[in-house]
């Protein structure tokens, strides 16, 4: 029962006021005003001397009236009054009413018939957005009821919305269409007899059809087939409902995937990006749906002067796609290259791209012929998804467009990094090539190795020893030859023997049984136990170091190469105890020498190139093991990574090798900037020589593309320690006048550094 206040009620502007219920608990106030409301009019409720919660909107009627709707929840037995205030402009409106009596639920049709176009819209984006939130009203049955038939009072003939694609998670894709004025959806909704959802995924909207109407394409995640739904759609020139017919059936994806011809590529990017976007199993499965039903290749070659271009490289990972290949244009005549997205107008990219020289492969009978090469990051392209074949275009000037499309692309990030290092020549690789578009590649590539690395499994090989005083960590990756000679010369060290921790990591798990094989062969042999730490994946150097470094025990750390070998017994503690943390010595180096007894290490230094990047040598390489200037004990900015002893505590400090680096290279120099950056100094220890047969498993990498990688790796070096340099190598760094005779040791016989075989 409604009742109006009659001391209250003065004036003529409340024409009629109405109270109805949305649902059980939920209510709709009402008042028509005759003419636009005032400025600072406003309803508010009070239940028991205490305001009510509650939400208002004013609304146009379409004869030129106002209607202000209030709506409340009240589930208690105690009288409402609602206040309509007029501000300083009218008086104050009361009514008062008691929920218990109002009995009538709101007519959905009734309610719309008198508002204007803009207020129907109004209230339905209060009805779908606003108020479900604020009242929890999402899994309202009868508020759900109410809230279907006002949409579809005011979509009477509403456009279906069919499925057409089951996908993961639950998930199913949308089709339909809607009229080609429409430019952009702001929100999206799914409505059923059991909830009000938003859909989170972005939807599409494709280009106009000859009928001037636009596809529209999205991802529902709650529809549950057999039961009718709406999509509610809110955009730019209103609202657009769509209905789900009871029983639509559920395609498969392989089967909608198969029916898209070639030129709706774009959408097929757009749902690559989506099913990324879903999850793991999403991102694995867009894969497996681009190579399994892969679009035509596009190229133009020509023999004649007539433009022709190609493109062989476009990887794409969280950085953006890395596009590469060719073109020939004698006169001249290219306008624009554009690379086509999922949504919107082709993106314009002739002025991002790195041009160099280049040869095309010869044909039959024909001369190898001259062309440009080209290569350019588009950043942010498809968010990171794995869309294998992109779309470009070449736009002439006379109008005419060459279409462009690579083979299907590799997706997992150690063949995008290979690809990537292949994708310039060396000579025409310059820092700002690769601060523009390599660096970023790269470095995706690497965060995304290194999120995605398997936790690494552990075999002991005989009894550890109890309190080892030196941790050894020793990565493996596909070389093995010395093996046999290295366990041999550490199991003759009694020193070693009794008191070291071996840790080998091996880096390729792919020879995880001939490696065990092989250690517990030399573990029979000598006797020396051993920790074999198996990567779930190659990760490159610093990862294999800093697993290593993670089962360590010591308190003492020597990281060392697999080609390293002792020239004699004791070496290990000798480096060890020049470690002085009262003297800032962090880390200790040996001298190294090659097979032939000259000297591969005394320390190394910084030098810039002529571009001005800073570059990792070695004091005297190359001179004979008795340099005098080798033979002196110092401090020098740094040493390599082949042998480095430093606290096991210092290493974790300040983070481990940075897997940044790619592949195997400046890692070393990195850590002793970073240890200098803590306040610590590296010390060259000559007293102590081993041999280093350099470089022998970097070299079987697939990956190693010595001057892009190392020209990469110099150049992120420089980008982080420029500063840090350049003070270094200003300092004093020269040798003594007078070295210390220091006794050179014997040099082994070539015929003992023979290769060892899983055998």
């Amino acid at each position: 029962m409604l009742t109006i206040a009659p001391a209250q009620a003065a004036g003529d502007q409340v024409n009629a006021t109405e109270l109805v219920r949305l649902s059980g608990s939920m209510f709709l106030l009402s008042w028509t005003l005759d003419g636009s409301p005032l400025a600072r009019q406003s309803v508010s409720l009070t239940c028991g001397g205490k305001r009510a919660a509650s939400a208002s909107l004013t609304l146009e009627l379409g004869d030129g009236r106002a209607r202000i709707v209030s709506v409340f929840r009240h589930g208690g037995h105690e009288e409402i009054t609602a206040k309509l205030s007029g501000g300083q402009l009218g008086p104050d409106v009361f009514i008062s009413f008691d929920p218990e009596f109002t009995h009538a639920m709101a007519d959905a049709s009734e309610i719309a018939r008198d508002l204007a176009p803009a207020a129907r819209i109004a209230l339905a984006n209060a009805l779908i957005g606003t108020w479900p939130t604020l009242f929890s009203l999402r899994e309202s049955g009868a508020y759900l009821a109410f809230l279907r038939q006002f949409l579809l009072a005011l979509s009477r003939k509403p456009g279906p919305a069919m499925p057409v694609a089951a996908l993961p998670a639950g998930r199913t894709l949308l089709e339909s269409s809607v009229p080609g004025r429409l430019g952009a959806i702001k929100a999206a909704y799914w409505l059923d007899q059991n909830h009000l959802a938003r859909i989170e995924a972005r939807p599409r909207l494709g280009r106009p059809d000859k009928a001037g109407r636009k596809p529209l394409h999205l991802i529902a995640e709650a529809f549950q087939p057999g039961h009718a739904g709406l999509v509610i759609l809110q955009s730019d020139v209103g609202l657009i409902v769509r209905i789900l017919p009871e029983r639509a059936p559920v395609p498969t994806l392989g089967r909608w995937w198969a029916s898209k011809a070639s030129e709706r590529d774009d959408l097929r990017s757009w749902l690559v990006e989506q099913l990324a976007g879903i999850s793991e199993q999403g991102r694995l499965l867009a894969i497996e749906m681009q190579r399994r039903l892969p679009l035509p290749v596009q190229n133009v070659r020509r023999r004649d002067e007539l433009p022709s271009a190609e493109i062989d490289l476009a990887v794409c990972n969280e950085a953006g796609l890395l596009l590469g290949g060719w073109y020939r244009d004698p006169d001249g005549s290219i306008e624009q290259v554009l690379v086509h997205r999922s949504e919107g107008e082709p993106l314009p990219i002739l002025d991002r791209l790195e041009r160099f020289g280049a040869l095309l492969p010869a044909e039959p009978g024909g001369d190898r012929r001259t062309a440009t090469g080209f290569l350019g990051l588009v950043p942010g392209y498809a968010s990171g998804a794995p869309v294998l074949q992109p779309r470009c275009e070449i736009r002439l000037k006379s109008g005419t467009s060459l279409f462009l499309r690579p083979a299907p692309q590799p997706a997992d990030a150690v063949t995008i990094r290979a690809r990537a290092l292949a994708s310039i020549p060396p000579q025409h690789l310059t820092s700002d090539i690769l601060e523009r578009t390599l660096a970023p590649v790269l470095a995706a590539c690497q965060a995304s190795l290194r999120a995605s690395q398997p936790e690494p499994s552990l075999r002991l090989i005989g009894s550890l020893p109890a309190r080892p005083a030196i941790s050894v960590v020793i990565p493996l990756y596909r070389v093995y030859e010395f093996l046999r000679i290295q366990v041999a010369s550490f199991a003759g060290d009694s020193w070693f023997r009794d008191k070291a921790e071996l840790i080998y990591v091996l880096d390729s798990p792919e020879h995880e049984a001939e490696v065990a094989h092989l250690l517990g062969g030399l573990h029979l042999a000598y006797g020396l136990p051993m920790q074999l730490v198996v990567m779930g994946r190659n990760g490159g150097f610093s990862a294999a170091c800093n697993a290593g470094a993670a089962v360590a025990r010591a308190e003492t750390l020597a990281l060392v190469n697999s080609d390293i070998i002792p020239v004699e017994p004791g070496w290990l503690p000798a480096l060890a105890r020049r470690l002085d943390r009262r003297g800032r010595v962090g880390a200790v180096g040996p001298k190294l020498l090659y097979d032939d007894g000259s000297l591969q290490h005394a320390g190394l230094l910084f030098k810039r190139d002529r571009h001005g990047i800073w570059l990792n040598h070695h004091f005297h390489k190359g001179m004979p093991s008795n340099y005098g200037p080798a033979n002196v004990e110092r401090m020098v900015p740094g040493i390599t990574g082949a042998c480095m002893v430093m606290p096991r505590a210092l290493f974790n400090d300040v983070g481990g090798f940075d897997g940044s680096y790619v592949i195997g290279d400046y890692e070393d120099s990195d850590l002793c900037l970073k240890i200098r950056k803590a306040g610590l100094g590296i010390k060259y220890v000559p007293g102590v020589a081993l041999y280093h047969l350099e470089r022998q498993s970097i070299a079987k990498s697939p990956d190693y593309t010595r001057g892009v990688a190392s020209q990469h790796n110099a150049w992120l070096q420089t980008q982080r320690w420029d500063n840090q340099i350049e003070a270094l190598m200003g300092g004093d760094l020269a040798p003594a006048a007078k070295p210390p005779a220091i006794r050179e040791p014997d040099i082994l016989s070539r015929t003992v550094l023979r290769r060892a075989t899983a055998a």
